[in-house]
This record gives structure tokens, C-alpha cells and sequence, in this order.
């Protein structure tokens, strides 16, 4: 069933969202995403049937409660005031404004865990009351109804199997399933307990047809049950629209059959947004988390929770650095999002390492904001003479001496692969050749022939011997900078760990401990040099 959410727009005015599904709206800190809510919680046209379900709440559940008449009870709720009839409805969004929010709609903290308490109580007194005189006036059996509280249980149960609530005349109590003996009171439940009972109730309250607004649906929540406890929940309300407001990337990306919304600005009076479109090639998770940033992006080789991630993370504190994996993924990424009508407007970058590339192979990928170190891979810059000189004096050592033996060490670990990083390095320019192969010839024999004039022009000795020379010389002129250019060797930074008295890999451990504390800026700059054309954005 299609439903319809009215928006405001940079010009003040509404417009009119349809959707078959949920709403998802993302966006940055300082993106108004509270304060949305509030609007169409108190302004919009819709307000009259909108339920509001704060991040800032109170999680206090009483032991016991009393009912009411389930007009006050559902009145008390939803807006703070037991009264509302025909004559007054048309107060009903000041009477929100002022009771159930205090007056601060955005920042009230809210405490209505007892008036919900009060309500389903008052539901199920209710319920059993038309159900018992049904009964009586029948002469067959009547099947007894299903109350909120009693879907509020089927639900909680259903995400926490482990637990049973026991629903015992004014008050609740809960227990390990199979333990009967193990009860303890509502006030004892754990924080995620409380709030999955609270959503689940808040939204059972929703007015009919209504629309549910939930500020953080994530909070409080296992990572685990954030996605199934609101697909339980949109079943026992197919009759409303729900509307999520969020930053974490991870509870938008598992909401799989919302429609999102990336909020990109409010100037206090106005909020600028855009549905989003899937991006080719880039997967949404992906996507979010761009987009519920306000920084600079920038795509590197790695994974997460590597040393040259923490690195770059520490270089870069002013972007967003997303680890891609290998050189491909970034490339694919960056080229995607530039694609992108609705991305266009970002600043996206790529980093990769050097890895035996070409001059012209650098220059095309920089025409696409993809930047190539001046190491050969991003490993190396733990081993530039500025952060051995730097992480030599931290540890009061000589930092000339220290510098030989790296140096020494280094060299002979090139000279003991000469030859393989020599043919290495051919092989990886022959392939870049082979990449400029003419696709666009169009029969059997065209395309014969531009294959055999490319393979013509690819001398493999004079390639080979150009790689020769560049590496004997590095060698001959004991080029230590050039070494950190063109030789490629992962595990480099990890054997010379021994050269400052520490063990495998701790050097990196060292630098990165630098990094992230009073020394970073002095490594920032010292690196700096080593980013190519990329340092100009590094500022």
C-alpha cells in the first residue's frame, strides 16, 4: 500500500514523498536529522497522526501500574493530555508541543515509560471486558482477543528466545525460558530488554494509519536484533508509515527494503535532501557511509585494521579513509561515485601504492583522482629515512648509525632478488602494453592484425634492460630513497625491526604510536613528500 510522507524543501514549501516501503533518512552530524523529526512530529500537515518515538528517553519501568480508561491512557501517550475530545482536537499538536515534549521537542529528555505501562494495561482491561460480556451475551465459544500487551509479548519473545514475560494481573515480570524458578521484576531487565519493550509497545500505540518517526532506532540495541525486531515490527503495523532517522551506516545498510533519504544540509530553517540512487559497481553499505560523512573521501589499498590503514587514518584525519583491498577496487570505487549524477558535487580520491607502475600509467589514473605514492607500496613509508631518524631518537639511539644498518640490510635484500625484482617489473609493464590492445576493431582479421601490431611494438629486451639499468644504478649510487621507489618487498618494514633493538614488527607498532600522539603533525609533514601530487590536499 502506497503512503505518502509531506517534506519540507529548501524553499520553505512541501513536497510529497510516496513510497511502498519504509523511510530511511541518513545524514551527517549538523544534518538537522532531530530536528526533522520534530518537524514533522509538530508542523508538517501531517502531524495530527504522527507518533514521534525520541532518542532521548527515559528507560525507567515501573514494577506495577494502574489502569485507566483507555481514551485517557492512549490521550496521556500520545500527546501529554488526558482530555481530548471533538472540541478541542484542533489543540492537539500544541498540546504535544507543550505537554508530552515540555516545550523542547528537540532536546526534552522522555519520560513516558509508566503512561506507556498505563496504556497497554489499560488496553487489555478493555479488551477482556468486551471480550467477557461478548461472551456472555453468546451462546457459542468466542476466541478471546489478541491485546497489545499480548503482541508485545509474541514480538519480544520472538527476539529474545532465551526470555519469557510473565503477564500477571497490574505487572510484569520476566524469566530465563526453562528456569522457572530464575523471576525478576520489569525494573531488573537489562537496558536492551526495556527498549525492545518500549518500541514494540510505542508503535502498537500509533494512531491508525498513522506515522511512526523513530530518532536513533539503533540505540540501545544488539547490532544482531536491530534489523529483526523492526521487520516484526512493521508487521503488527502494515497500516503506518515508518520513518527512521539515523547515522549508523550499519543499521541503514540492514534495512534493505527502505527507501533512503541522505539529508545533506540544514541552515536552521531549511533542510536540503535527496533520495538516493544505487551507485554501479559501489555497494550500499559503501554508498551510506560516504554519504553520512561530511568528510573529504578518500579510497586506499588494505583492510581495515592493518597498520598501513591506521597510517593512513592518522595522515589523513581530515578525510574519510575507506580501505579498498587491492589497487582495482579503488580505482573501480573512485571512477563509480565520479560517475555518479547525484556524487558529482564530493571530493573523492584514490591512493594506491606505486607497484612497478609506468609514467604514463601514473599520469592516466591521476586524470581519473587517482594519486600514486612515491613508494613503491605504502609499507615503504615506515622505512623513509625521516621516520627511522624520528623513531631512532624517540628511543634515544643513534639515528646515523641506525640509518647505515637499515640502509645495509635493505640493499643486500635487493641485491639478493635482483634479478626477480628486475623481471618483475618487466612483466608489469609488458602487461600495461598488452592493456592499450585496440578492442575496437570490428571483423576476425582487423582484430588479428592490431593484436599482432601491438605485440610487434612490445621489445621485451629493451624493457628489460631499461628495468636493469634502473636497478643496478639504484644500487651503484646506493639511491636509499629510489630503493624505497621501485622495490617492492611487503615484509621489509617487519625484518628491520631488529635494527633498533625491538622485535618483528614493532617498529611499525612504534611509528604508528607516534602517529596518533604528539607527534603527528611532525610525521604528517615529514611524509608528506612522499604522497606525490596528493600532499596539495593534505593541508
Amino acid at each position: 500500500m502506497e503512503k505518502v510522507l509531506e517534506l519540507p524543501t529548501t524553499t520553505r514549501e512541501t513536497e510529497k514523498l510516496s513510497t511502498n516501503s519504509s523511510l530511511l533518512f541518513i545524514g551527517a552530524n549538523g544534518s538537522g536529522k532531530t530536528r526533522l523529526g520534530t518537524w514533522i512530529d509538530l508542523q508538517s500537515p501531517q502531524s495530527q497522526k504522527v507518533h514521534r518515538i525520541s532518542a532521548q528517553k527515559s528507560l525507567s519501568m515501573p514494577d506495577s501500574t494502574t489502569p485507566v480508561s483507555i481514551d485517557k491512557a492512549e490521550n496521556i501517550l500520545l500527546c501529554g493530555y488526558p482530555d481530548i475530545n471533538d472540541a478541542n482536537r484542533v489543540n492537539y499538536v500544541r498540546y504535544k508541543q507543550n505537554q508530552r515534549w515540555q516545550q523542547k521537542p528537540a532536546i526534552s529528555l522522555l519520560n513516558d515509560y509508566e503512561k506507556l505501562m498505563i496504556y497497554l494495561f489499560s488496553d487489555q482491561t478493555e479488551e477482556n471486558a468486551k471480550y467477557r460480556n461478548a461472551a456472555k451475551a453468546s451462546e457459542e465459544r468466542i476466541e478471546p482477543p489478541a491485546t497489545k500487551l499480548d503482541k508485545v509479548k509474541e514480538v519480544w519473545e520472538k527476539i529474545l528466545p532465551h526470555r519469557e514475560l510473565i503477564i500477571s494481573g497490574l505487572r510484569i515480570q520476566t524469566k530465563v525460558r526453562d528456569f522457572p524458578d530464575n523471576i525478576y521484576n520489569s525494573s531488573e531487565m537489562s537496558d536492551g530488554e526495556r527498549v525492545i519493550f518500549y518500541l514494540i509497545g510505542q508503535c502498537l500505540a500509533a494512531p491508525q494509519d498513522g506515522i511512526i518517526v523513530i530518532d536513533e532506532p539503533e540505540i540501545h540495541l544488539h547490532k544482531s536484533i536491530q534489523a529483526p525486531l523492526w521487520a516484526e515490527i512493521e508487521k503488527l503495523r502494515p497500516d503506518c508509515l515508518f520513518v527512521y532517522i539515523t547515522h549508523d551506516v550499519d543499521f541503514a545498510a540492514a534495512q534493505e527494503s527502505a527507501e533512503k533519504i541522505w539529508l545533506k544540509s540544514y541552515d536552521g530553517n531549511n533542510w536540503d535532501w535527496q533520495r538516493i540512487e544505487k551507485v554501479d559497481g559501489l555497494p550500499e553499505e559503501l554508498l551510506l557511509q560516504i554519504l553520512g560523512s561530511r568528510k573529504k573521501v578518500v579510497f586506499v589499498e588494505g583492510k581495515n585494521g592493518s597498520f598501513d590503514i591506521t597510517l593512513y587514518r592518522s595522515l589523513l584525519s581530515n578525510f574519510l579513509v575507506i580501505p579498498q583491498g587491492s589497487c582495482t577496487q579503488v580505482i573501480e570505487s573512485v571512477k563509480a561515485l565520479k560517475a555518479s549524477n547525484q556524487l558529482h558535487h564530493l571530493q573523492i580520491y584514490g591512493i594506491i601504492d606505486r607497484d612497478r607502475r609506468v609514467e604514463n600509467e601514473i599520469r592516466e589514473l591521476l586524470n581519473d583522482g587517482i594519486y600514486v605514492l612515491e613508494v613503491a607500496e605504502v609499507e615503504n613509508l615506515f622505512l623513509t629515512p625521516e621516520i627511522l631518524e624520528l623513531v631512532s631518537q624517540t628511543l634515544e639511539r643513534d639515528p646515523e648509525d641506525d640509518l647505515k644498518k637499515v640502509s645495509d640490510y635493505i640493499f643486500k635484500a635487493l641485491e639478493d632478488e635482483l634479478e626477480l625484482q628486475i623481471s618483475l617489473r618487466t612483466a608489469r609493464e609488458i602487461k600495461f602494453k598488452l592493456n592499450l590492445f585496440d578492442d575496437k576493431s570490428k571483423d576476425e582479421t582487423k582484430l588479428k592484425e592490431a593484436l599482432d601490431k601491438l605485440v610487434a611494438d612490445i621489445d621485451v629486451s629493451l624493457i628489460y634492460n631499461s628495468s636493469k639499468r634502473l636497478f643496478q644504478e639504484i644500487v651503484n649510487m646506493n639511491n636509499y630513497k629510489d630503493l624505497l621507489k621501485y622495490y617492492n618487498r611487503k615484509s621489509l618494514a617487519k625484518r628491520i625491526s631488529g635494527c633498533f633493538g625491538l622485535k618483528d614488527g614493532e617498529l611499525a607498532q612504534q611509528v604508528l604510536r607516534l602517529a596518533k600522539g604528539s607527534k603527528q603533525n611532525e610525521i604528517k609533514n615529514l611524509l608528506k613528500q612522499y604522497f606525490g601530487e596528493f600532499s596539495s590536499h593534505m593541508d
